[in-house]
C-alpha cells in the first residue's frame, strides 16, 4: 500500500503511541515519495506528545529536536 500524507497524519493522530521516534525514526516515518514533509514533522509535535523543553514541544526521543536540544 502507498504511504501518503493524509494516511500517515490520519495514524498519527488516532495512534501517536505509534509515533514516538528518535531522529531516524521520525526521518523515516515523515518521507513521502522521497521528500520530507514537514507537515508531518509538526503533527509529531502535536500529537505524539513527546513532552516539551523551554516551551517549545518535542518531536523525537533521541537525536536533535525541534524544540533546540538532543536527547
Amino acid at each position: 500500500m502507498e504511504r501518503t500524507r493524509e494516511g500517515v497524519l490520519k495514524d498519527i493522530k488516532e495512534h501517536p503511541e505509534n509515533h514516538h521516534h528518535d531522529f531516524d525514526g521520525l526521518h523515516a516515518c515523515c518521507v513521502i515519495n522521497g521528500a520530507l514533509d514537514t507537515l508531518l514533522m509538526e503533527a509529531h509535535q502535536k500529537y505524539a506528545n513527546l513532552g516539551t523543553n523551554g516551551g517549545q514541544p518535542c518531536d523525537v526521543t533521541e537525536g536533535p529536536c525541534s524544540c533546540g536540544a538532543w536527547h
